[in-house]
């Protein structure tokens, strides 16, 4: 399914379809984190930002004795969270005192790939750590 919305983004992407570009690559990441969890045997919460979940499963030391995937893990957290960061503008714009700031006004064609990049990164980075089942 992460594979699924990373495809979107990048059709959205061709498309000049920059706000859903972002939102498919928001989507992406946040299922791929779920697999990871997933993966370890972990249910994952019910929250878009499922790297919060991450960074408590190793802050209260459930990952204590496999230090290579505690440090694979924060590597990918800073692309994660700049894409959960993304999350409710997609979809509604930047809300100011006089008036609300349009999606076509917020993100470009550089803008938008640089954000699915970040969300490649996370997919390949999690196949690598859970050894490339489908995601």
């Amino acid at each position: 399914m992460a594979e699924e919305d990373l495809r979107d983004a990048w059709r959205d992407l061709e498309a000049r379809s920059y706000a859903s570009s972002v939102y498919h690559a928001e989507l992406s990441c946040q299922k791929a984190l779920k697999v990871l969890i997933t993966a370890r045997g972990h249910e994952p919460m019910k929250t878009h930002k499922t790297s919060i979940q991450l960074k408590i499963m190793i802050g209260i030391g459930m990952l204590e004795e496999k230090k290579k995937l505690q440090e694979e893990i924060l590597s990918i957290l800073p692309y994660a969270i700049t894409l959960e960061d993304q999350e409710t503008i997609p979809k509604h714009g930047w809300q100011t005192v006089n008036k609300i700031i349009k999606l076509s006004e917020i993100y470009d064609k550089e803008k938008a790939e640089a954000l699915i990049d970040n969300a490649e990164h996370v997919l390949r980075k999690v196949r690598e750590i859970i050894g490339g089942i489908d995601c």
